[in-house]
């Protein structure tokens, strides 16, 4: 990877890259290499993990690895990030909020320019700093019914989408379709429709032989 890819990105980021761009089995084991580096758990001292449910966070390899490394690894329902995940609950709305003017003070302090991937990583960490902080991230924890523990915390409403495919199905009930009054009948005639009828093929024009129409009127 280029250096310059990741050239004054915020302290402790662990660079990796993927063919698709998103996170995969092999990198996931990287980054919990790198979580055991800064977290250090240990028997004494075991970690709790959570992350969303996405295939490359439930790989044997990644669920092995953090039994092996006193991790307790705990995912989320699936579909329930919006409500359940600390990231999605306080720090991505404020952390977009603080990238964007970052973005526009760097386009007037460099007019003409345009933003590339090498200097994302400069104009992402004034951002970050900004919002990486411990209120921040306490608030996130709390709002989202973890820490401290309040299961009540999530509405009835966040339910409400479910209702839809919860709800049994009737099998006594019968539907009855009134016919249309301009219904068209359907007809088992067939018809055939030649594609010469409905765009006639081209015709050459033919070529006028002067030469041979007078040698003709001559004999004639």
């Amino acid at each position: 990877m280029n250096p310059l890819l990741y050239k004054d990105a915020p302290n402790g980021t662990l660079p990796l890259i993927s063919d698709t761009g998103y996170m995969n089995s092999h990198l996931f084991i990287d980054w919990l290499k790198h979580f055991v580096k800064h977290a250090k758990p240990s028997t004494e001292d075991p970690v709790l993990l959570m992350a969303d449910n996405h295939t490359s966070h439930c790989s044997l390899p990644a669920v092995l690895f953090c039994r092996e490394n006193h991790i307790t690894f705990l995912t989320l329902p699936p579909h329930a990030s919006h409500a359940l995940q600390p990231l999605d609950k306080c720090f991505f709305a404020p952390l977009k909020a603080l990238y964007s003017p970052e973005t526009e003070k760097w386009l007037v302090q460099n007019p003409g320019k345009a933003i590339t991937l090498y200097k994302f990583s400069g104009i992402f960490q004034k951002a970050y700093s900004a919002a990486a902080r411990v209120q921040l991230a306490e608030k996130a924890f709390r709002v989202a019914g973890i820490e401290p523990n309040n299961p009540d915390i999530i509405g009835e409403d966040c339910y409400s989408p479910s209702l839809v495919t919860l709800a049994p199905l009737d099998n006594d009930c019968t539907v009855t379709v009134a016919p249309e009054e301009n219904e068209v009948s359907s007809s088992t005639s067939q018809i055939d429709v030649s594609s010469q009828s409905i765009l006639p093929l081209p015709r050459h024009e033919q070529r006028e032989l002067k030469g041979k129409e007078n040698l003709k009127n001559l004999r004639s």
